[in-house]
């Protein structure tokens, strides 16, 4: 149980003033201090995220640029550019939405990630010119694009960039950049998805319009990319998220209803497991446009033919996930401080998937790569906590075509004959970053608690601490000395989700729900420690506190 680390508490008299302060139990208190909540006003915040607390856009660089632009473009036809993911086909339909309202002439384009690869073609640019567009906003792509720019420019087109990746040194020489990560951008809030930046260049638009438009209902599409996009659930992206999850359930959108086939109210967890699968499917087995033709649909029968489609697609996407997955696991070098794995003609749609399933097996950076073409390999690179994947590809970059992503997850091309020096190089640069150790997960947890803590009314305080994520992760417990009290139930298509019931030496039972430890506590005899989740089902009107066990350690 070496590898279960507990996070730093918080000091004792700052947990008895909070709670003084809250009249809520300590170790929610304790909760909340973690988390920064550290007075009654952060509190109100941080339960009831208010819209007026987000940040004027125009303090965004170029912000005033791209909407005097835009406003000039009245008499003009606008191309809206996004990525194939889910951040990039939600931008797409909010700022299609949003500018039709305007009467804009619009079209969008997603590239397709097969023949164009991520991000602004020179094909996209030569469709633009074919359809005498002059003005093109790029969304979640663009920042590397230096040359596509010059190209565009070339042709007398603007391009107004919206973009959330790391830039670098060179930034593309378009007619406005609107991404905070500049070095010289004041923008106080660093960590917005590409939708996020989108819907501040609707904000700030709609602030300079005579009539305004309620844009509070585009708040759905930042949630689902925010979410999709593992951004940060803190600042202004837990606002938005929180009330885009408002938009969703109270007035879901026709293109995702569909979707949300069950009773319960949808939460993040839904976004990240169901819907945002879903839409990711469409861009990964064949183009994401039809998720943006989807979402601006308003045709109830045409909205139910697309979703459908999107269904389809998403099941063979599971069904080549499968077989990648098979194909490369077997590969797998124990000795290796990373993981690089080649695999011929796999589909590349499913590379980022199938990496991040890898790394399930072994812990550890882990770059998927197939044939692109004739010449190039692409590769999808996924990274373990802790380890900077961008900045340990930055110093392989001679070895590369290209590379773009963040410290979490990336995506390259290289040349065939560079493959081995890439990976003696990147091997090389992970062993060295952490100094001859491999890589052991490590499972961190909030706070011992017991179950007699748990009741209903504390749940229901946990909960509202959502929306869950990134730097806001679902609180984790621990307990020991637990046993089962009732007989295991197996559910599931293939039963390997295990049901039943649990008792702590409070003597109080609750239900459990564990999806990966089926091994381990069948014929489980001996007391056992866990690490789990607690949350509050509303299942048909009832209410029913259920434990997700993550982990268990059994005594010896």
């Amino acid at each position: 149980m070496k590898n279960w680390i507990q996070l730093e508490q918080p000091v004792v008299y700052e947990v008895n003033s909070l709670q003084t302060v809250l009249k809520i139990p300590h170790f929610i208190c304790s909760l909340l201090l973690q988390r920064g909540v550290n007075s009654l006003d952060k509190a109100k915040l941080f339960f009831r995220p208010e819209l007026d607390s987000l940040y004027d856009p125009y303090l965004m660089k170029d912000m005033e640029k791209a909407v005097v632009r835009i406003n000039n473009a009245s008499s003009e036809k606008i191309m809206i550019l996004g990525d194939y993911d889910v951040d990039g086909t939600t931008s797409t339909s909010m700022l299609y939405t949003y500018f039709s309202h305007r009467n804009f002439d619009l079209l969008y384009y997603i590239p397709d990630r097969y023949k164009e690869g991520y991000g602004v073609s020179t094909e996209s640019i030569n469709y633009a010119e074919e359809n005498n567009i002059k003005l093109i906003i790029t969304v979640d792509c663009g920042i590397k694009a230096v040359n596509q720019v010059e190209y565009a420019n070339s042709k007398g087109i603007n391009i107004i960039i919206c973009d959330h990746h790391l830039p670098e040194k060179k930034v593309p020489k378009a007619y406005a950049v609107l991404n905070p990560k500049q070095k010289d951008c004041a923008y106080p809030f660093k960590d917005l998805c590409g939708c996020g930046i989108a819907y501040k260049l609707i904000t700030a638009h709609n602030l300079k319009s005579e009539n305004k438009l309620n844009i509070r209902s585009l708040l759905d599409f930042v949630a689902l990319a925010t979410v999709s996009d593992m951004m940060p659930l803190i600042d202004e992206n837990r606002v938005m998220v929180f009330h885009g999850l408002k938009e969703i359930n109270n007035n879901p959108r026709l293109g995702l209803r569909n979707f949300l086939k069950s009773n319960n109210k949808v939460d993040e967890s839904n976004i990240s497991f169901n819907i945002g699968p879903r839409i990711n499917a469409a861009g990964r087995m064949k183009n994401g446009k039809i998720i943006v033709d989807l979402l601006v649909e308003e045709d109830p029968d045409k909205a139910m033919s697309l979703s459908n489609e999107v269904e389809f697609l998403n099941l063979k996407r599971r069904a080549t996930e499968k077989d990648v997955f098979e194909n490369v696991v077997e590969k797998i070098d124990h000795t290796k401080y990373s993981n690089i794995i080649y695999g011929q003609n796999l589909s590349t749609g499913v590379l980022g998937i199938v990496a991040s399933r890898i790394i399930e097996q072994s812990y550890k950076p882990t770059i998927i790569i197939t044939d692109f073409d004739e010449e190039l390999l692409t590769g999808s690179v996924r990274s373990v906590s802790g380890f900077d994947v961008y900045n340990a590809l930055a110093k392989c970059e001679k070895y590369l075509h290209q590379f773009g992503g963040h410290k979490f997850a990336a995506g390259l091309k290289i040349e065939k004959s560079k493959l081995n020096l890439f990976t003696k190089h990147f091997e090389k640069t992970v062993k060295e970053a952490v100094d001859g150790n491999m890589f052991k997960k490590k499972y961190k947890y909030d706070l011992e608690v017991s179950f007699s803590d748990l009741t209903a009314d504390n749940v229901k305080i946990i909960s509202r601490m959502s929306p869950f994520g990134l730097e806001n992760k679902r609180p984790i417990f621990k307990t020991d000395n637990c046993t089962i009290t009732d007989e295991l139930k197996f559910v599931g298509k293939e039963s390997q989700i295990v049901k039943s019931f649990i008792m702590d030496c409070s003597d109080t039972i609750l239900p459990f729900i564990s999806f990966s430890k089926k091994d381990e506590l069948i014929n489980l005899n001996s007391p056992f420690d866990i690490l789990y989740t607690v949350n509050l089902n509303t299942f048909s009107g009832q209410e029913s506190i259920e434990l997700t066990i993550r982990e268990l350690y059994i005594k010896k």
